[in-house]
């Protein structure tokens, strides 16, 4: 049996490889002619082009594997039919689930694989390659994100940020706001600059405002000018009592698509002062992120029962049949996720249903097989 299995595995693993080096050069290759107007104006250097498909590689993983997994499956089985192999097995007191197990392990290593990559690479090395192309565009080494406003409800804090510089995290045009439980203002705090030294921020060249409950300006004596001012001025000022991290601001600044569905989770929950469409469209993007590396498994248990049964009518009429199962499940998950977003079904049903409806499907037409 274990000879048995390994011909299975090594007859799937094969077509698998070739078809996810062909796959990968068809995404780099789709996504240059995209981005080539972009390398040409900033005369990207074919060194830095290499670097930067580097980085993608890791956020291509988890919509080029499903559908490799699909297409070597359909492949697989449906030469296993047409040499009457799958036949012989049979014949030989072989039940289909013990045929099946070795695509089954398979779909769950693929799984496993592009849940860790979707999780803890992809997001990352995709966040790196977009500040690469932006840098280049800039024609400068760094990177900016622009008109931060960020709210921290817990400690009362308000800020907008003109300019942050995501890899020295240095802000520029600094306007904070601390306010008092019931919303009026106790602090505004501007500066033209911020670092991030020694784990606290320090501001240069700003002025500090109080107000007292009245929203009104506080007046204090300056002892070199011997003269009553509303307004105090600094030039090197540090922000001991500041919580707020960089990791935050780049947070808010960053795309859903560039951010972990952990990191994704710690924004939705910091941010619950966010309208609820904001918060539902967050939620709808997390589920999705969640539900991606499934996609490995419903791909290998639609095109387990078609390859099977399609291997002696051609390999083309299988493949047209799964790939048109599995752009429904798309259309679904699509449809799905829309209605989600727009508060009509809850978030977790529009990401998770079409998961959970051709999981189903699936393992229907593999017990029909029997």
């Amino acid at each position: 049996m274990k000879i048995l299995a390994r011909h299975l595995f090594i007859n799937l693993l094969q077509p698998l490889v070739y078809l996810l080096f062909a796959f990968t050069l068809l995404f780099i290759i789709g996504d240059l002619m995209d981005n080539a107007d972009d390398f040409l104006s900033a005369r990207v250097p074919p060194m830095v082009m290499l670097q930067y498909y580097s980085l993608q590689l890791p956020s291509m993983v988890i919509f080029i594997v499903p559908i490799c997994v699909l297409l070597s499956t359909l492949y697989s089985l449906s030469m296993l039919t047409r040499h009457s192999e799958i036949i012989a097995m049979r014949a030989s007191g072989v039940s289909i689930y013990r045929i099946v197990r070795p695509y089954y392990l398979m779909g769950f290593f693929c799984f496993l694989f592009t849940a860790v990559v979707n999780e803890y690479t992809g997001p990352k090395f995709a966040y790196r390659a977009h500040q690469l192309l932006e840098s280049k565009k800039r024609a400068s080494d760094e990177v900016y994100f622009e008109n931060i406003a960020y709210k921290n409800p817990t400690l009362g804090h308000e800020w907008h940020i003109v300019g942050f510089d995501t890899r020295t995290y240095t802000m520029n045009g600094i306007t904070l706001r601390q306010r008092r439980p019931d919303g009026s203002d106790k602090t505004k705090i501007t500066a033209k600059k911020g670092h991030w030294l020694d784990r606290r921020w320090w501001f240069e060249d700003g002025s500090i405002q109080h107000f007292d409950e009245n929203n009104t300006l506080i007046q204090q004596y300056d002892e070199e000018t011997k003269s009553w001012n509303s307004v105090e001025t600094f030039q090197t000022l540090e922000m001991r009592n500041l919580k707020e991290q960089p990791e935050e601001f780049m947070g808010e600044a960053k795309d859903p698509a560039h951010q972990s569905s952990l990191e994704l989770w710690h924004y939705i929950r910091s941010h619950q002062h966010l309208s609820p469409e904001s918060i539902n469209s967050d939620e709808v993007d997390l589920h999705h992120k969640l539900t991606m590396p499934f996609i490995c498994i419903i791909a290998m248990i639609i095109g387990i029962p078609v390859g099977a049964h399609t291997g002696r009518k051609g390999a083309l009429s299988g493949i047209m049949m799964a790939i048109g199962m599995f752009f429904g499940f798309y259309a679904m998950q699509f449809t799905m996720e829309y209605l989600a977003k727009q508060m009509i079904i809850l978030p977790w049903v529009g990401a998770w249903s079409a998961v959970i409806v051709f999981y189903f499907i699936g393992s229907a037409l593999i017990y029909r097989m029997r």
